[in-house]
């Protein structure tokens, strides 16, 4: 078991062994929850909206239809997407009850 000391503003110093256990480093955040009896902290990643919406577009101008949409706009495939989530809930709320 390792124990910290919270300092003045509160703050306290993660002792090197359980850094390095979960690669922990300076200036990575943390997801801080009250769980019962304490605080649990979670590394988080963040991902830059713009640099992610690049790269999927990238990724997206090298997709080719499959051959069934081949000839199909986009919104002909967009309402058949769309009707069959609508089915898919449908089933799955007829099941539920």
């Amino acid at each position: 078991m390792s124990l910290v000391t919270v300092k003045p503003k509160f703050q306290v110093t993660i002792p090197a062994k359980l850094r390095e256990r979960i690669e922990l480093h300076e200036g990575d955040l943390m997801e801080a929850t009250v769980v019962e009896g304490g605080i649990f902290l979670r590394p988080k990643e963040v991902v830059d909206r713009g640099v992610a919406a690049d790269r999927i577009q990238a990724l997206l101008q090298n997709v080719k239809p499959s051959p069934e949409d081949a000839g199909r706009s986009e919104g002909e495939v967009m309402e058949e997407a769309i009707a069959d989530i609508a089915e898919a809930r449908k089933s799955r709320h007829k099941s539920n009850s």
